[in-house]
């Protein structure tokens, strides 16, 4: 499976990064990234609601949903590439 990476411009002349994956996220497949160690909030995931966070990288998508949207600042664009191996792996759990 592979994920496509689309840049969106958003304010300021800033830009986001929105990944799209071939099978939905869901709950049961988090576990991947807090072993990586990203923080994933409980309030976040019993609201279904996927937030990841780690090194200025958040991750953010609603459980069901095939579109995780990625905002990077500072150091946090280094993990961009970790973070699409981690997804691959989670999807395909």
């Amino acid at each position: 499976m592979a994920v496509k990476t689309h840049v969106v411009k958003s304010c300021c002349g800033s830009s986001n990064t929105v990944l799209e994956t071939d099978k939905p996220l869901r709950k049961y497949q988090v576990d991947v990234f807090r072993e990586a160690g990203y923080v994933l909030p409980d309030n976040f995931f019993n609201s279904g609601v996927f937030y990841a966070q780690k090194n200025g990288l958040i991750a953010t998508a609603s459980f069901g949903t095939n579109k995780i949207s990625l905002r990077v600042s500072g150091k946090g664009s280094s993990l961009i590439n970790e973070f699409i191996q981690l997804l691959e792996a989670a999807v395909n759990k």
